[in-house]
């Protein structure tokens, strides 16, 4: 398995999705998302296949939501792709 960065942005606010990837089949998606449009934080969420979502944390500066997301990609122990 193996974790891949999407380029598309989602509704217009997600700043970083990942899927984990089996064979082509998602496992588990990877979400920094901002509410900087109504004037909150970024989010980090996870969720699964079966719709089970997973708040990992609130944060008040994107950096810090997207090394709390880089930190569950490494503590997954599966790789990120590059490119």
């Amino acid at each position: 398995m193996r974790w891949h960065r999407r380029r598309d942005l989602e509704g217009g606010k997600e700043l970083g999705v990942w899927l984990l990837l089996d064979d082509g089949a998602v496992e588990e998606e990877l979400y920094v998302e901002s509410h900087e449009y109504r004037g909150g934080d970024f989010d980090v969420y996870t969720a699964s296949p079966d719709g089970e979502w997973d708040h990992k944390g609130t944060f008040d500066e994107a950096g810090d939501a997207f090394d709390a997301a880089l930190e569950h990609v490494d503590e997954s122990r599966f790789p990120l792709e590059s490119g």
